[in-house]
């Protein structure tokens, strides 16, 4: 099996998701509480380390008080 990852999506994804999380004002730490999202996964998905699951985006866009397209629409 062979594992495809586009890594220029998981960076531009991370870029959207720091871009969207300072323009609400929050740092990580607070997004990861409003999330229920470690601290670290935030980190590494700003980074486009990691893909997020759908549970993770749907957490994300309840932290970020933003509707689910608006967080996959970059």
């Amino acid at each position: 099996m062979i594992l495809v990852r586009d890594e220029k999506l998981l960076i531009s994804f991370g870029n959207h998701l720091a871009k969207t999380r300072k323009s609400k004002g929050l740092s990580q730490e607070k997004l990861a509480f409003t999330a229920s999202v470690s601290l670290s996964q935030i980190s590494r998905l700003e980074r486009g380390l990691i893909n997020p699951t759908l549970s993770t985006l749907f957490a994300l866009s309840k932290g970020l008080d933003i509707p689910l397209k608006e967080l996959t629409d970059f």
